[in-house]
């Protein structure tokens, strides 16, 4: 028993827009094979423009990538401007004598260069059990060592953190506070000669 199809029962195939051909897979692709038309294609061209015309100008473009850089990267300058911030308060505001800035300048500058090295010896520790190459003296000459922490972060955020924040710390007191030359005050042949 053959049943003949109603013409309600036979699925009509949409048309393309530009040439009124039917159009390959309507539902999904929607290609048509006279003109070249894709309504996927269409579709997804419409949505952007949109949407750029809802988006501020370039202003807006520039603000959102700035907004998606990593946090890291945020904390770390955030840290380097509160360091030379400080420094710089220090030296400019408060008045200190040549001894007070020896002191505060080789204090400071210890100070940066132990958070340094206490920064790579942290980040040896998070690398060396990847890296069995790696030994203690990648600590002291870190060119190596930097390169793998570059390349693992945000993992080995702390490490970046120190090491940039202690590299300022004793670049910083010494630019703006100085006066580390006041210790040869102290030695012997400049005091004859006062």
């Amino acid at each position: 028993m053959n049943q003949l199809l109603s013409t309600s029962d036979v699925p009509i195939a949409a048309a393309c827009p530009r040439c009124n051909k039917p159009l390959i897979d309507p539902h999904g692709l929607g290609w048509c094979k006279a003109c070249g038309y894709c309504h996927s294609l269409n579709e997804s061209e419409k949505t952007p423009i949109g949407e750029a015309n809802a988006q501020p100008t370039t202003l807006g473009a520039t603000g959102s990538a700035v907004a998606q850089l990593p946090s890291w990267l945020w904390i770390t300058l955030i840290g380097l401007a509160v360091i030379l911030g400080l420094t710089i308060f220090l030296s400019r505001v408060i008045p200190l004598t040549p001894l007070e800035r020896a002191i505060i300048t080789s204090a400071g500058s210890a100070l940066g260069v132990a958070v340094m090295l206490f920064g790579q010896f942290v980040g040896l520790m998070r690398i060396a059990p990847d890296d069995p190459s790696l030994t203690f003296k990648d600590v002291v000459f870190p060119f190596r060592l930097y390169g793998l922490v570059f390349k693992r972060l945000p993992l080995t955020k702390l490490t970046l953190y120190l090491c940039v924040w202690g590299l300022a710390l004793a670049i910083s007191v010494n630019v703006y506070v100085g006066g580390v030359t006041h210790w040869l005050t102290y030695l012997p042949k400049t005091q004859q000669k006062k």
